[in-house]
Order: C-alpha cells, then structure tokens, then sequence
C-alpha cells in the first residue's frame, strides 16, 4: 500500500515525540487547561490513576503520525518543509475546523480552543519535519 516509502521508525519516533510535547503543553498550562474545562485536579483524579489514557494517546499520535507520512510520502518532494506544510494544512482543514465546530455547539470557551489547538498545531508541525525530513538508510 505505500510501495515501500513509508518510514516506519520515523512514524513511531514523531508519535513519540508529539506525545511528549503534548506532556510538556499541558503541563505547563495545566491551571488555564483546567479553568477551560471547568474541573479541578481532584475532580480529573477521581478515576484513579489509569495508565489507558496515556497509551490510547500515544496510539492516536503514531496513528496521526502515520496519516502526515502517508500525505507527504504520496507527493515527488520529501522534506522536512513539505512535511511541515503538509502538517500545517491538515490541521487547519480538518483538526482545528472540526475542533471549533464541535466546541462552538458545546459553548465551549475559546481559551479551550486555543489550548487544544495550539498543541495539535505544534505537535503537527514537529511530526511533519520528522517525517519529511528522516531519510531511510539507503540499502547495501
């Protein structure tokens, strides 16, 4: 299905990679993120301490991952700028649209928005310079 252009370790290392941002995002807007939803630490806690979560979004950012390569691998040019503006068109055509729509009907603040979405933003844009500009080892 991707007649051997698919980078494989480059997918997995931009999951990887946009998960951790995602860590770093939200922990450092941990109180405004909490605010936008209106819940507190407490109230997110009381599920205990799941590892689900975490591995369903480390699973959904390889899949992402996955999505940006198979975009960039399908044009002549792979670079780490193609990469990034594949990332870049995603997001805004089909994320940060489909997030507002949702969140504009659920009355959600703007703040919210701008907190999911600059992750999703960053993250994307990360993943696509991994996978458009990791080159796979030329074989012997």
């Amino acid at each position: 299905m991707d007649n051997g252009r698919m980078n494989y370790p480059a997918v997995v290392v931009a999951g990887i990679v946009y998960w951790l941002v995602q860590a770093a995002w939200y922990t450092a807007l941990s109180a405004q993120w909490l605010a936008a939803i209106g819940k507190t630490k407490e109230q997110l806690g009381q599920g205990g301490d799941s590892p689900v979560p975490y591995i369903v979004s480390l699973v959904c950012d390889i899949v992402l991952a996955y999505a940006i390569a198979w975009v960039v691998s399908r044009g002549s040019e792979r670079s780490a700028a193609r990469g990034v503006s594949v990332a870049a068109l995603l997001w805004l055509g089909l994320v940060v649209t489909t997030m507002e729509t949702n969140y504009i009907f659920e009355r959600r603040p703007a703040t919210l928005l701008a907190i999911n979405g600059g992750s999703s933003l960053i993250g994307m844009l990360i993943m696509g310079a991994i996978v458009g500009g990791w080159r796979k080892k030329a074989k012997s």
